[in-house]
């Protein structure tokens, strides 16, 4: 009574409509998942290069400052992400309204190429974290 060829064909004719919306959803998913990966890495990584840019001297030279944007490539490379896509900025200066504090702010970003984007002729999504430590010198301006 309700297993007729009318219901076979009436389920088949859903599944042809609604399959490439169900496939996009899941790429979407797909694609977010690794753009907040992509994310967690670059913010973790600028994270520790602040904080090892926070240890060194106040304020920083120009070759601590390619210390600490090596640190900080060295660190995304060994989680994987290719470096030829990653760009890292390193910047070091006066902390507002402070006369012997300085800070060091890391940022990184990359470019990304997702799937649901790709297949509407979409271009490549940029994805960049920062890290902003204060480099604190203290009373005696150590």
């Amino acid at each position: 009574m309700f297993g007729g060829r009318k219901a076979k064909g009436q389920a088949m004719a859903e599944l042809a409509l609604l399959l490439p919306l169900l496939l996009l959803i899941l790429l979407g998913c797909l694609d977010l998942g690794r753009a907040f990966a992509t994310w967690l890495t670059l913010a973790n990584r600028a994270r520790e290069g602040a904080r090892y840019g926070c240890a060194l001297s106040v304020p920083l030279t120009a070759e601590e400052l390619a210390r600490v944007k090596a640190r900080t490539l060295e660190g995304i490379a060994s989680e994987g992400l290719p470096l030829e896509a990653v760009s890292v900025e390193v910047t070091s200066g006066p902390v507002a309204g402070s006369s012997t504090d300085a800070e060091v702010v890391v940022t990184a970003s990359t470019s990304m190429e997702l799937t649901t984007v790709m297949l509407f002729g979409g271009r490549p999504v940029t994805i960049t974290a920062q890290a902003r430590m204060v480099m604190l010198r203290g009373e005696g301006g150590a």
